[in-house]
């Protein structure tokens, strides 16, 4: 199976962000319009803590993060937690399963991040801590993407519609 985006896996009811400010929040991140955005409380601090659920299982082999550099709003310094669902910025210290460096080429480029493939063969919720960004007051993620397939693919000719 390609590797595909995995938008429609994402339970959008269970997505929830630490510190998001209320009027960009979290959901904006999966929207593909370049108007909308999640942006961390300026109140508070520029970090962000983002929590997403998989309806199924998946195999996440990259991620896509875009934001702006030139503003300095974009994430640069990310870690990737697994299954940690009731994970608190208090837990963010602990070490992540992966950390990544984001460039411009990333963020404003839309290079997709590639992820240790072995770590994330199953991926049922994955926590993302937006550390640092590129210096603003603010973080600011236009557009969130996973890219990866299903753990488990269905083969289509084995599926059976069901008559009701």
């Amino acid at each position: 199976m390609a590797i595909a985006s995995l938008d429609e896996f994402v339970e959008k009811g269970q997505l929830e962000c630490l510190n998001e400010d209320k009027a960009h929040p979290v959901l904006n991140v999966l929207d593909p319009s370049p108007e909308t955005a999640l942006h961390s409380d300026e109140n508070v601090d520029h970090q962000l803590l983002l929590k997403v659920q998989f309806r199924v299982p998946v195999k996440l082999q990259s991620v896509r993060i875009l934001g702006s550099s030139e503003d300095g709003t974009a994430p640069q310094s990310v870690k990737l937690f697994l299954d940690k669902v009731n994970m608190g910025f208090d837990d963010a210290d602990e070490d992540p399963v992966q950390e990544l460096l984001l460039g411009p080429e990333n963020v404003d480029g839309g290079e997709p991040c590639q992820l240790r493939f072995v770590k994330f063969q199953n991926v049922s919720s994955l926590q993302i801590f937006f550390q640092e960004n590129f210096g603003a007051p603010v973080t600011r993620v236009s557009r969130l993407e996973f890219l990866g397939q299903p753990a488990s693919s269905m083969d289509m000719k084995d599926w059976k519609p069901v008559k009701g």
